[in-house]
């Protein structure tokens, strides 16, 4: 039985994709049995489809939203990708996090050992980075193990009881920042300093993270003002509104 559902958001990644193919076809049995992975793409000129799969892969699904308007213009459509991985998720836990980031499997292996089933409102934990290649630990100005922001493990029933992301503010740069601060509302953050994830920069792997200017996507006070007037409206968030086809189902090594 899946345990965990590891759910990544694809936009122009066939390198790091591949990158990724590697270290879960790695993984050994008894993790692979455990997990599953979903991956949506973001219409992206690069399909995730046409990278090419190792054998040896866990349970793999792939989806696609369709393309936006033109391949220059990154869609920041990620929050969607997520809502709609963690809904098609079998797993009990969901691991989330971005397409640059690692999990190995040392790091894996503790967090299957660590998470239980779900009981209602769980914990929600978060991971210490490294940076590849030389594993340099991530710090603040103060010296201190600094989680990744964006990268989290719940249950399915925590991320669906919080209300998952708002797809009414896509397309904005940024808007992960409001989804953890309605995590902290919600539940109680858990940093693992111990259980590491690997980002893996640009010069390493030169389309691990979207070449843009994430700048132009920032849209100063519009997120604020779409949920406040969605709260004064008592609105619940909106999840689910993008159409996705499955392009690609394995049932696991």
């Amino acid at each position: 039985m899946t345990t965990l559902s590891i759910c990544l958001a694809y936009w122009r990644n066939p390198g790091m994709l591949a990158h990724q193919y590697r270290v879960w076809a790695d993984y050994p049995a008894d993790l692979k049995a455990r997990i599953e992975v979903l991956i949506v793409d973001d219409g992206s000129p690069e399909p995730a489809r046409d990278v090419a799969k190792p054998d040896g892969l866990p349970a793999l699904t792939l989806a696609e939203f369709p393309p936006t308007a033109t391949p220059e213009t990154p869609p920041w459509r990620q929050d969607a990708a997520r809502n709609w991985a963690a809904h098609h998720a079998t797993g009990d836990w969901l691991f989330l996090s971005d397409m640059d980031h690692v999990l190995p499997a040392d790091s894996l292996r503790a967090l299957l050992d660590r998470i239980w089933q779900p009981t209602g409102r769980d914990p929600v934990y978060s991971f210490h980075r490294l940076d590849a290649p030389n594993l340099t630990p991530k710090v603040d100005k103060q010296g201190r193990l600094h989680p990744h922001p964006n990268t989290y493990a719940m249950s399915k029933r925590t991320y669906w009881a919080v209300g998952g992301y708002d797809e009414d503010v896509l397309g904005i740069y940024g808007t992960d920042g409001y989804y953890r601060r309605k995590l902290i509302d919600h539940v109680t953050l858990v940093h693992w300093p111990d259980i590491p994830i690997v980002r893996f920069p640009r010069e390493v792997i030169p389309d691990a993270s979207t070449r843009t200017n994430r700048d132009a996507f920032r849209r100063n006070g519009f997120v604020q003002q779409v949920l406040a007037d969605k709260q004064s409206k008592k609105l619940p968030p909106a999840v689910l509104t993008i159409p996705c086809d499955i392009t690609y189902r394995g049932v696991g090594a």
